[in-house]
């Protein structure tokens, strides 16, 4: 026992060392239940269990009990702050806190068939940059969430054997802010002109929201090779649709400027900015597609240990990450744009580790790593999608009562520094200029815990 103690902890540090020097922090959550999350998401070939069956349907067919569910709730903590080389001055997002929460349902009609049915949340991001943030104009909020419902049927081949299928609905939820300044003409209801000047600049912040239902899918493959090691696979779909986007100001004016984009703005400007601002109109960007990757992952598990079971995953991203265009303004002398838009993603690998330990008849320990490629290119990387290499390190336990399993899971995840000259720029008349001589650095770091409970009948 005491040497099975060791291990476990010893894993655990080796496993928390590894995750340091990489940590980034991830668009995709791992799980929304405390046994995946405590499992880092490593667990598409973890059988006999309820909640390793959201990642891969095909084991709902390796289950022991005729029937099972899951309830789960938690919260989501992130953050992101940008340090401007120039002065030294550090500025955090905020809007960090998200509830987060999930439940799984099994039961087996025949020795052949089990059909299940599952909620959760395969992605989130938000975060909200202050009204100074250097890369106000390049994006200052963001708040995207997927939430899944998908029923699930996995099929017994062979003893040994077995396949899944997930169908259903996925619930696609955006909203974007970002910075714009206008140009305040003399008379602002028409258009500027040789007769009528740019008298100054009003800043404003211009937000877009939407949501869309759009289908989803999953696939699993489950094969135990022996007692001991099993080898899986599962694939779950991307998500994609075209939102229903509405555009409009988000508070007030942020502030006055003169046609230099730096110094007070002259007297009179302020009523003219009010009465531009009512003559003009925040419309939506001019692509209203969000897109999420798919994943598919294999997986191989094996049970060293009667006590210890330990699992590795090598996860493939799609591609597939798109976010529409930002909102625009349109004002008597023609549309304003932001200068930039949020960038795509790429494809990428990521590759998993955890082990289970089950000490006893009533407590379980469990432990987790995910180590993730960068998803966005170098040379486009800001703040609000991040994008950085991800590393992640996750524990949690399980405790035996009332029937069932009550468990609790954590964990940790932090983003790799990125330095850039990309973010910041100076906005005058004469429109947006980028100024590549200042550096931002960019970091982040985020916490998932979450508390649930699984029974049997």
């Amino acid at each position: 026992m005491a040497q099975v103690v060791r291990g476990v902890i010893g894993a655990g540090l080796v496993l928390g060392a590894a995750a340091l020097p990489l940590a980034a922090q991830s668009m995709a959550l791992p799980a929304v239940d405390p046994v995946g999350i405590a499992r880092s998401g490593v667990q598409v070939a973890y059988g006999y269990s309820l909640e390793a069956a959201t990642t891969n349907p095909a084991l709902l067919a390796s289950l022991r009990e005729k029937s099972s569910f899951y309830l789960a709730a938690g919260m989501e903590f992130s953050g992101i702050q940008q340090s401007l080389e120039a002065n030294q001055r550090t500025v955090f997002s905020f809007d960090r806190n998200r509830a987060i929460g999930g439940f799984g349902l099994a039961t087996r009609l025949s020795p052949k068939l089990t059909l299940g049915l599952k909620l959760d949340e395969p992605f989130l991001r938000h975060a909200r940059l202050l009204d100074d943030a250097p890369s106000r104009y390049l994006g200052d909020g963001i708040d995207l969430s997927a939430r899944r419902l998908e029923g699930q049927a996995a099929w017994t081949l062979n003893p040994n054997m077995s396949i899944g299928l997930g169908l259903g609905v996925a619930r696609l939820g955006f909203e974007s802010s970002s910075v714009m300044r206008l140009g305040v003409p003399l008379v602002p209801s028409d258009p500027v002109s040789a007769t009528n000047p740019v008298q100054g600049l009003v800043e404003q912040r211009v937000a877009q929201s939407g949501n869309k239902v759009v289908p989803s899918y999953s696939l699993g493959f489950r094969w135990a090779l022996n007692p001991r090691w099993t080898l899986a696979a599962a694939h779950q779909s991307g998500l994609k649709g075209d939102l229903d986007l509405h555009a409009g100001y988000r508070d007030a004016s942020l502030g006055l400027y003169a046609n230099d984009g730096l110094s007070a703005a002259p007297i009179g400007v302020a009523p003219r900015a009010v009465e531009l601002l009512a003559a003009s109109t925040p419309v939506k960007g001019s692509s209203g597609t969000l897109e999420l990757p798919s994943q598919t992952t294999l997986g191989i598990r094996h049970r060293a240990h009667p006590m210890v079971t330990w699992e590795a995953d090598l996860r493939w991203t799609s591609a597939g990450l798109r976010m529409p265009a930002f909102a625009q303004v349109a004002t008597p002398s023609g549309p304003v744009t932001a200068p930039a838009e949020l960038p795509q993603g790429k494809s990428h690998l990521g590759f998993g580790a955890s082990v289970e330990v089950e000490l006893g008849k009533f407590w379980t320990l469990r432990s987790g790593l995910f180590l993730d490629q960068r998803s966005v290119d170098e040379s486009t990387a800001e703040p609000l999608l991040g994008g950085a290499r991800t590393a992640a390190f996750s524990i949690g336990a399980g405790y035996k009562v009332w029937g069932g399993e009550l468990s609790i899971g954590y964990q940790f995840r932090q983003s790799e520094d990125q330095d850039t000259r990309r973010l910041t720029g100076d906005w005058a008349a004469s429109g947006f200029e980028p100024t590549p001589i200042n550096r931002v650095r960019m970091e982040g770091m985020g916490h998932i815990m979450a508390l649930g409970f699984r029974k049997s009948f």
